[in-house]
Order: structure tokens, then C-alpha cells, then sequence
């Protein structure tokens, strides 16, 4: 019993996501580098008794490399983890975006306008200013940006690129000019970057 509730754990870790503000480390949240890691922060709560800390950090080691394993190189790496206050803090990077979505089955893209729309993403949507307040863009203009960076994800989550946020769909919430918080999880939701 102790080791299934320690699985649905760590599958909860893996799969946690919540809003936040710009700049703190005490929400889950993704970090878009420049040279296309993603830096995953997972923040939750792990105050239960029966929760242990080792027992986890292996759990997720294994799934990690077993991941890296079938990947055939070192594409995720387990950073750090540790427990403050009742709450678990865990960081892991991922070589891409490709890899953290393949790991996590959870759709997210980091890359060009261009090879979004490449990939089949649809562009179709309605994305506001997060600079110009009222200004809204549509299809055209956004594959007319087509050399800027865009992010596609579908959870609920802290977004922190490495450049200023430009636009944001509906249910994505700008709070700095390098953060947002996606707030809704049934829909892809975009924000684009310089």
C-alpha cells in the first residue's frame, strides 16, 4: 500500500502544475533557456507521514532513466530535490521540449512561429498585446511573425521564457514581461516571445 501511494506521488509530482508569481521558486513552473532546455520546477505539498523522500527521488530516478535509456543519451536529468516546511521542491531539466512532452505525455512546443505551424499546430487563434493593452492579432499576423519564438503547452502552469513575452491567448495570464501563468488546461494556450 506504502509503495502505490508512493507511485500515485510521484506521478503527481511529474504531472503538478499551478500559478504563481514572476521570479519565485515556490511554484511549478518552466523555464525556456536560450539553447532549448526546459527547466522544470515542481512545487507541492508533501507533509503526509507516510510520504518519503527516498523512496520517491528513486522512483522518479528510474522513470527518468529509463527514459534516457530508450532516448539513447542523457535528455532529462533529476537537478535537485529537497523538502522544506512540509513542501517538496524538485528540478529537473530536460534537453528539449520534445523531451519533456514525450516524458510527461503533455503537449508543449518551444520554437520558431514557422516550424510550429511546420508541426501541424494550429495558429488559428486570437492571441492579445501583453505590451499594448486592447491590441489583438490572428492567424496572419502570427505567421508573419514567423521567425519570432512561440510556446504551445496544455497545462495549467508558471511560463518563464528567456525573452519578453509579445502575446498570450485567452487563459494565459501575463504577470511579468518574462512570466505567465496558463491557467486553463482543456485548451492549447500560446504565448509568444521575442
Amino acid at each position: 500500500m506504502r509503495k502505490m501511494v508512493l507511485l500515485l506521488l510521484a506521478t503527481m509530482l511529474l504531472l503538478a502544475g499551478c500559478g504563481g508569481n514572476e521570479g519565485t521558486e515556490d511554484v511549478t513552473s518552466l523555464e525556456f533557456r536560450k539553447n532549448g532546455q526546459v527547466v522544470h520546477t515542481i512545487v507541492e505539498d508533501f507533509s503526509a507521514s507516510y510520504y518519503s523522500l527516498d523512496e520517491l527521488q528513486s522512483q522518479v530516478q528510474t522513470q527518468v532513466d529509463s527514459y534516457n535509456e530508450s532516448a539513447g543519451s542523457e535528455r532529462i536529468k533529476v537537478n535537485s530535490t529537497e523538502v522544506t516546511d512540509g513542501v517538496i521542491t524538485m528540478v529537473m531539466t530536460f534537453q528539449g521540449a520534445e523531451d519533456y512532452s514525450s516524458f510527461y505525455r503533455q503537449a508543449l512546443f518551444c520554437g520558431t512561429v514557422r516550424d510550429a505551424f511546420s508541426a501541424g499546430y494550429d495558429l488559428d487563434v486570437e492571441l492579445v498585446s501583453a505590451q499594448e493593452e486592447g491590441t489583438t492579432i490572428g492567424r496572419q499576423d502570427i505567421l508573419e511573425m514567423g521567425d519570432r519564438h512561440i510556446i504551445v503547452v496544455r497545462e495549467p502552469i508558471v511560463i518563464r521564457p528567456y525573452a519578453d513575452i509579445l502575446y498570450a491567448s485567452s487563459g494565459v495570464e501575463v504577470s511579468g514581461s518574462r512570466s505567465a501563468t496558463v491557467t486553463d488546461s482543456a485548451a492549447l494556450s500560446y504565448i509568444i516571445f521575442r
